[in-house]
């Protein structure tokens, strides 16, 4: 089966929206993507797996591989959408511990560069 892959921009980070097997044959095109957008779009990466059906020890070997890149460039890494058959394989390898895993894209908390500071006189910096 092929695997489609896209990136968007989202809330200072790189959205990698994954659907299909991601086996032998498909896991370089994830890493090489995932990179590309680690390093294009946003250090700070998220897969929305939703569309992910299948995924075998390659493809857990392309995760490890985007969230040692993300951390070396100083960038985060994390997954959504997180489906039944995939979940199954990170929690029987422990990786479940490993990544940090959320429901849906919305649950993904925004990075702290997101984050804009109050704009308050007791915030304002001092001369």
């Amino acid at each position: 089966m092929d695997l489609d892959l896209s990136t968007r921009h989202d809330q200072n980070r790189a959205v990698v929206t994954v659907s299909g097997e991601v086996d032998l044959e498909t896991a370089p095109q994830l890493g090489d993507h995932a990179l590309a957008a680690l390093q294009d779009v946003s250090p700070h990466v998220v897969l929305d797996l939703t569309g992910v059906t299948f995924m075998d020890s390659t493809g857990l070997k392309v995760l490890l591989s985007i969230q040692r890149r993300a951390d070396l460039a100083g960038g985060s890494f994390a997954m959504a959408g997180v489906g039944r058959t995939v979940a199954k394989v990170l929690a029987l390898t422990g990786l479940d511990q490993t990544f940090a895993i959320y429901d849906t894209l919305a649950d993904v908390p925004p990075h702290p560069a997101d984050a804009v500071p109050p704009l308050s006189g007791d915030a304002a910096p001092t001369p």
